[in-house]
């Protein structure tokens, strides 16, 4: 593709027509002032995305919020850069409207003639470095409206970003966030059984089991693991199959005696759905064991199995000011459980279990292959309750506690001294215990089914760091931006061009095409450093305007007009009077008879 030949051909190739309407022509205004303005509105929308998307977010959760101070710098400079471009077009073109003062009124046509006009040397600096938003214009202090507004510009756009960043702070804060888990729960799986004969029927414990239940009655304040995530909150689990009890409890006042023929403890059990298969009370399920004879002490109370659903137990226990008498109901149920753990362990004492019902398994248990059925655990889990429970506890001669082979009282008496006997407070809260959590303990047995794990629903508490953004403070600030933004363009779209005619917003090639016709404006300088001309002609004048006017047939030229005469001089008069362009007449070039009216104009 050629490349457009950009070398003028003749000086007549740069004729304009000066503004019919003495503003500065839309298309200019368009071409300086797009992308700032564009650059605005997109900093606008993205500091308020971020604002409004990223405030109370964990730093943790993604990119975008975790590098939220990073991207609102980001946006501050978008639009402390908008921002200042946008004012420094204007300020420079109001630098230049009030060099382009009134001229001394005359015969010839002109617009808002007046008196001379013209700006120093040392004001047109100071409101150049305005116009800059430099710092350097705090050398030249002006009270006038440009240096002002340039010095608050600055000031805007400076803090821009501080005002934008100290919105933001920094908590930290708990955070609840729900969570599912898997967690270990065999509820009745055969892995906690052993089986009987070869028609795989559900049997006795394991070791696993009845080591599960002695560790739940020892462990009230011990940690249970549920999970490896470090998770810390509120959770629940199920509906799950465990085992559960309901007691009548009977509360008799009395003290530690043998006299009244109470038991310390005893506890004992029977199956109420069993068949009766023999008159012998040895034999016979449904009749609750002895414990009241003293050789229990010894010889410990016979656990029998039964494949029923229910166990019922009697048992009474001295919890230091009242005798306790229960009268309880062990059944298979199905529930839900809760309790609250850290870094994914919880303390055993804690889990609460809510039944939804009993239920019934006896069908189940009486199958050939139960021990594979959905019921398989039932028999073991019964049995390795009542080993931990069963049995009695007396006082000797002496005062002092027999225990007997009850394993209650020895992992739950709180002293035994030859002064002092605490007794437990209570029991239902330790069967509770021993019932919910042996399964859970039960995690090194065999399985023989699937799906040994259920979902624990967690509401995690996490310390997280989050950012807290003062949305009021961004809107304001992002606000006032716009309002400048859109202020500078209503004023670059509405003022007077004066002696312009155009957006004089470079100041490089601004100053190359206002030179007058003898040379620039300020003569003899062309290697003078800038504080040499402020020191020797800093009082010095410039005036911009028409210095040839401007006719039907031949164009005018503007420019800065030479300086008056020194006292003295012998110099030939110098031309020092400006007017004001006429609307729709022709300036620039050589000041030659037009021939034709150009087919372009510039606008």
């Amino acid at each position: 593709m050629a490349q457009r030949n950009r070398v003028r051909q003749t000086t007549t190739a740069l004729f304009t027509q000066f503004p019919t309407n003495g503003r500065i022509p839309f298309k200019q205004i368009l071409q300086a002032t797009w992308v700032a303005t564009f650059a605005l509105f997109i900093g606008i929308c993205f500091v308020l995305a971020i604002a409004f998307s990223a405030d109370g977010k964990p730093t943790s959760s993604n990119k975008w919020d975790e590098y939220t101070p990073t991207f609102i710098a980001l946006g501050a400079v978008v639009l402390r850069g908008s921002v200042a471009a946008l004012l420094g077009i204007t300020l420079y073109q109001n630098l230049w409207q009030n060099v382009a003062a009134p001229a001394k009124a005359n015969e010839e046509p002109r617009v808002e003639t007046g008196g001379e006009g013209g700006i120093s040397l040392k004001r047109v600096e100071s409101l150049h470095l305005a116009s800059r938003l430099a710092v350097g214009m705090l050398a030249y202090p002006l009270f006038r409206a440009g240096w002002i507004i340039g010095f608050l510009g600055l000031a805007v756009t400076s803090a821009v970003q501080p005002v934008l960043q100290s919105a933001i702070t920094v908590r930290q804060e708990r955070q609840i966030v729900p969570m599912g888990l898997p967690i270990y729960h065999p509820q009745f799986n055969g892995s906690l059984a052993q089986s009987d004969s070869a028609a795989m029927y559900a049997a006795g414990p394991t070791t696993i089991s009845r080591r599960s239940a002695v560790a739940a009655l020892m462990g009230e304040k011990s940690g249970l693991r549920y999970t490896d995530a470090n998770v810390t909150g509120i959770a629940n689990f199920g509906p799950v199959n465990y085992l559960d009890v309901s007691c009548n409890i009977e509360a008799v006042p009395g003290n530690k005696s043998n006299l009244n023929g109470w038991d310390l403890y005893n506890f004992t059990y029977r199956y109420p759905d069993a068949e009766r298969i023999s008159d012998d009370p040895r034999f016979d399920l449904t009749q609750f064991r002895d414990v009241f004879n003293t050789s229990v002490l010894d010889n410990g109370v016979e656990i029998l199995l039964a494949a029923k659903s229910k166990v019922e137990v009697q048992a009474v226990i001295f919890n230091n000011t009242h005798y306790l008498r229960h009268l309880c109901m062990v059944q298979t149920a199905i529930g839900s459980c809760a309790t609250h753990i850290t870094a994914g362990t919880g303390s055993m004492g804690d889990l609460a279990c809510l039944r939804d019902q009993f239920i019934n398994v006896d069908s189940d248990l009486e199958k050939a292959g139960s021990f594979y059925g959905p019921a398989g655990g039932v028999i073991s889990l019964f049995s390795s309750f009542l080993g931990v429970f069963v049995g009695k506890a007396v006082l000797d001669i002496r005062g002092r506690l027999n225990s007997g082979q009850s394993l209650f009282v020895m992992g739950t008496l709180v002293a035994d001294t030859d002064k002092t006997l605490v007794m437990p407070s209570d029991l239902l809260s330790h069967m509770q215990r021993v019932l919910w959590v042996t399964p859970l303990l039960a995690k090194f047995g065999t399985p023989e089914q699937e799906a040994l794990n259920v979902t624990m629903s967690v509401l995690d508490e996490r310390n997280v760091i989050v950012y807290k953004i003062d949305k009021p403070r961004i809107i304001v600030t992002v606000a006032v931006l716009l309002v400048i933004g859109l202020g500078c363009l209503v004023y670059l779209s509405l003022c007077n061009s004066g002696a312009c005619g155009r957006l004089t917003r470079d100041s490089l090639v601004h100053s190359l095409t206002v030179a007058g016709p003898n040379g620039p404006a300020i003569k003899g300088a062309c290697l003078a450093s800038l504080d040499e001309i402020l020191d020797k002609a800093g009082g010095e004048k410039l005036k911009f305007g028409v210095l040839l006017e401007a006719t039907d047939s031949v164009s005018g030229h503007i420019g800065f007009a030479e300086q008056p005469l020194a006292s003295g001089s012998h110099e030939s008069s110098p031309v020092t009077t400006v007017g004001k362009p006429v609307p729709g007449r022709w300036y620039g070039g050589q000041g030659g008879l037009r021939k034709k009216k150009p087919q372009v104009e510039v606008r």
